[in-house]
C-alpha cells in the first residue's frame, strides 16, 4: 500500500522503507508518507490527538498472513496468528474513525480501481498522478521495500488462495489458536468452519521463530519506550496541549 500511494499520488516526502509514525516529521514536509505495521497496536493515543494524521490499515485473511514468507528467509514464516489478532483488534477499535481507512488486501487485488476511488473519497487532499492498476510500470521501488515485497509485482488474484499450499502451518496455528476459526467468520472471510475439512489428516507444523510471546519485562520496556516516543512525537507536532496544532499533514500505512 505504501508503494502504491507513493506511486500514485503527490507526496512531499516519505520514510525509508519502514519508519514509525512516531518518528518526527522532517522539517518542510507538507504531506509525508510512512509505514510501520508494528505501530498498529501502539499509535492510537498519538493518532487521536493529531488531527492532521491519516491512517490506512491493510486487513488480510489471517491464513494468508501466517503463511507469509520473505524471499531472504524462505525457511520461516514471518507472522503468527497472535500478531494478526492484536493488529485486528486495534484496527477494529478505529474502524469508524473519519481519519482511519480500512482496506482489505483481497479487495485491492481484485478491484484496485474501486479501492483507489474509496481512498480518494476518504482522503480528498490527495492529488492523483497514476492509477493503481498501472503499478508497477515505471515504479521506482526502494531496494529494501522491493526485497520485503518479494519484488515489485502486478496485481495477481491467484495469490489470494496461496495459503492452501501451506496447510501444515495452518493446522499448527489453528491448534495453537482455536479462535482463528471464529475470527475468520467475524471478519467475513468464512461463513462457518467447513473450510477446516482441508486440514483433516494434515500433520501440524510449528516453529519457534517469532512465535514466543515477549517476557513481562520485555513488554514493560516496550510499553515505556512507546509512551516516551508518543510524548516526543506530540511535542514535535506542537501538541503538548489539546489546543495545539500540528505543523504538517501525514499519511501512514499499517
Amino acid at each position: 500500500m505504501m508503494e502504491l500511494l507513493w506511486y500514485s499520488y503527490a507526496f512531499s516526502g516519505r520514510g525509508e522503507h519502514e519508519t514509525s509514525l512516531l518518528a518526527p516529521v522532517p522539517p518542510g514536509e507538507t504531506l509525508y508518507l510512512t509505514k510501520k505495521p508494528p505501530d498498529t497496536t501502539r499509535i492510537i493515543p498519538a493518532f487521536l490527538r493529531d488531527g492532521e494524521t491519516y491512517l490506512i490499515a491493510m486487513l488480510r485473511d489471517p491464513r494468508a498472513v501466517v503463511t507469509s514468507r520473505h524471499r531472504d528467509r524462505p525457511d520461516v514464516y514471518f507472522a503468527s496468528f497472535q500478531r494478526w489478532r492484536a493488529y485486528a483488534a486495534a484496527i477494529k477499535r478505529l474502524a469508524e474513525h473519519p481519519r482511519f481507512t480500512v482496506i482489505r488486501f483481497e479487495s485491492l487485488i481484485t478491484a484496485p480501481d474501486a479501492v483507489q476511488a474509496d481512498i480518494e473519497a476518504r482522503l480528498p487532499f490527495l492529488t492523483r498522478c497514476r492509477a493503481f492498476v498501472e503499478y508497477p510500470e515505471d515504479a521506482a521501488v526502494p531496494s529494501l521495500a522491493e526485497a520485503s515485497l518479494n519484488g515489485a509485482r502486478p496485481f495477481d488474484a491467484s495469490r489470494l488462495d496461496g495459503w492452501r499450499s501451506h496447510l501444515p502451518r495452518i493446522k499448527g496455528q489453528l491448534e495453537d489458536h482455536p479462535d482463528l476459526t471464529q475470527s475468520l467468520i467475524d471478519f467475513g472471510y468464512e461463513t462457518d468452519d467447513a473450510w477446516t475439512a482441508l486440514l483433516e489428516g494434515v500433520a501440524p507444523y510449528r516453529q519457534t521463530y517469532k512465535e514466543t510471546p515477549p517476557s513481562p519485562l520485555r513488554r514493560w520496556e516496550t510499553n515505556l519506550r512507546y509512551r516516551l516516543k508518543t510524548r516526543r512525537y506530540l511535542r514535535s507536532r506542537g501538541l503538548n496541549s489539546r489546543a495545539g496544532r500540528p505543523r504538517s499533514g501525514g499519511c501512514g500505512c499499517l
